[in-house]
């Protein structure tokens, strides 16, 4: 599939919307057989021993129960079958709320192989609507052909980018085909047009049983050509048409343990193979990508993508990463200068994103990306490794975060910086809450810590000669400084950028309870403030001079409500605070 993009279409039934909460064929059989029974025996009510089976076979001896024949039995015209039938797929607002009856991994996997361009044709017996809003929802255009009059007037296969044929129609229409002597046959042109697609396209086959539907079996078998060959993904034993037609085309089972998993799998393995075809992007063409995309409201996923590319990159990388350092003595400068590079792409975009996206359009993905970089850090379970090679692994996230943080004050959006800090969150097995408890997720201002990254051991053997307060920082700025020198202007700039930085990180992070715990695991969140403690910054009065700054620049509001705060004495009392600690830390 990977190597033939277009050539395989897909054929899907209801096994693949188990996962959505859609009712199953049996679910509406067993709700349309007690409605029939019900109205059969009015003014008694069913009780909850009522057994659908035994009261089916004494109603209709030697009648099969079946979705068919059920349908039949109910006498209802198609417009009434149609009324009965909407509300097993039509999502209610409690559904929506529970995540029920909308697109689940499988569909949402299916429109992501569209959207590369390995599937360009779906048959499905489904008369849902959930492969249309998967596609809907990342912007993949097709086309849909539930009806044989629409056959007519629809776009060529080979040069429509999607063709979804719904062979029993949509559950909205009032011609959608269910009982036994409407799936025996059908239109002679949607025949046709099946028997194109059975005739020029390779055939993988999920959550389709072949046991009802006579005429789409029939328009397998009647394929004459076998160019390309037929796969049936199955959790279970097939029956007798699905192993004759598997017989008849030469084709493969493939054992999985249900729809979701399976083609997720299949999109997240088509799209390794991609990244080890795709050379990686160079920093002028995707920096000019950007600059394309981002005041194009059309090109939203374009953008996106351009992340999502490198993310995945990085992924990999990391979880190829040793578990174990190759000695004892790591040369943490050699290390670290291996993982920068590694997100070095990003960072750029990062920060050239940010400083240009003046309609703030795009600040949800910014703090996407940096969440995903997070959670690109695999969990250790094995190795010599210690804290340091563990913790290392959140580097190019933090890096990320640096970036976006200088790139967010320098276009003056505190508001922006604050997000960043506090909305990305991950499962970190190091993090912990004030009562020494495992927190299910935290946040970047926790997970990516300074101090709780640069131990004295990585500090030292990266500036052994530089003074232990301003070691972590140093290295801030000397990772900066060759995004932003160029955006900034000039040296002395992007050393103020640097300290307007460092004060309001300290903000975010004194914000967070820098307090002495003996509860075990508890981290001490103290302020990195290192290069703003330099005696320098302090004026003849001994007044902090990043303090007046941010007293005469920054929006004290948007601050107090970043912060979850209550009101402005308590955020100038954090304020308070920072400045006290700075006088502490005061040095040079």
């Amino acid at each position: 599939m990977h190597s033939s993009p277009g050539v395989y279409a897909l054929l899907v039934g209801s096994g693949i919307s188990v996962g959505s909460g859609v009712a199953t064929g049996w679910d509406v059989i067993q709700a349309l057989v007690r409605k029939m029974a019900a109205v059969a025996t009015p003014g008694r009510a069913l009780g909850s021993d009522f057994d659908v089976e035994t009261w089916w076979n004494t109603t209709h001896p030697g009648i099969e129960l079946g979705y068919d024949s059920v349908l039949e039995a109910s006498t209802l015209t198609a417009a009434e079958r149609r009324r009965v039938l909407e509300p097993f797929f039509l999502p209610t607002a409690e559904d929506l709320e529970a995540g029920r009856k909308v697109p689940a991994a499988a569909h949402q996997a299916i429109a992501q192989l569209v959207k590369r361009g390995t599937v360009r044709v779906v048959v499905t017996t489904n008369f849902d609507d959930l492969i249309e809003k998967a596609l809907d929802e990342i912007g993949a255009p097709y086309q849909v052909i539930a009806t044989p009059s629409a056959i007519e007037g629809s776009e060529a296969l080979r040069h429509s980018a999607c063709t979804v044929i719904k062979v029993h129609g949509d559950y909205s229409r009032i011609d959608v085909l269910n009982t036994a002597d409407e799936l025996a046959g059908y239109h002679q042109d949607l025949d046709g047009l099946l028997d194109q697609v059975f005739d020029e396209y390779g055939l993988l086959v999920c959550g389709w049983s072949a046991d009802w539907d006579t005429a789409l079996v029939d328009a397998i078998r009647r394929a004459p050509a076998r160019r390309y060959p037929l796969y049936w993904a199955t959790r279970g034993d097939l029956g007798g048409n699905a192993n004759e037609l598997i017989g008849q085309r030469r084709g493969m089972i493939v054992p999985i343990t249900d729809a979701d998993r399976f083609f997720t799998t299949l999109a997240e393995r088509l799209g390794t193979l991609d990244r080890m075809a795709n050379p990686p992007l160079t920093l002028d063409f995707a920096v000019g990508q950007l600059k394309r995309c981002l005041p194009d409201p059309v090109r939203r996923l374009d953008l996106r993508d351009l992340f999502d590319q490198e993310i995945l990159r990085l992924r990999d990388i990391l979880s190829e990463r040793p578990l174990s350092p190759e000695t004892n003595e790591v040369d943490w400068g050699r290390e670290l200068d291996g993982l920068s590079a590694h997100v070095d792409i990003i960072n750029h975009l990062l920060a050239h994103g940010i400083i240009l996206d003046n309609t703030r359009d795009h600040d949800d993905l910014w703090i996407w990306v940096i969440e995903q970089l997070m959670r690109a850090c695999p969990h250790l379970s094995g190795g010599r490794f210690g804290p340091d090679w563990q913790r290392m692994l959140h580097y190019p996230a933090w890096l990320a975060l640096m970036t976006a943080s200088f790139a967010a004050v320098y276009a003056k959006r505190d508001d922006l910086l604050i997000r960043l800090f506090r909305e990305p969150t991950v499962h970190d097995f190091g993090t912990y809450d004030d009562n020494g408890e495992q927190e299910p997720e935290a946040p970047a201002s926790k997970v990516l810590y300074d101090y709780q990254l640069f131990s004295e051991t990585i500090s030292e053997n990266l500036y052994p000669e530089t003074d232990a307060a301003c070691q972590v920082r140093k290295h801030t700025k000397d990772r900066m400084r060759p995004i932003f020198l160029r955006i900034v202007g000039n040296p002395s700039s992007f050393d103020f950028l640097g300290l307007r930085s460092e004060y309001r990180i300290a903000l975010i992070q004194a914000s967070l309870g820098a307090t002495t715990s003996i509860i075990p695991h508890h981290v001490t969140y103290h302020p990195v403030i290192e290069y703003t403690c330099h005696r320098f910054q302090f004026g003849i009065e001994g007044k902090w001079k990043m303090h007046e700054d941010f007293t005469a620049t920054a929006d004290q509001q948007r601050w107090v409500r970043g912060l979850d705060l209550d009101s402005d004495k308590e955020f100038e009392t954090l304020r308070n605070q920072l400045r006290d600690e700075a006088h502490l830390q005061k040095w040079g």
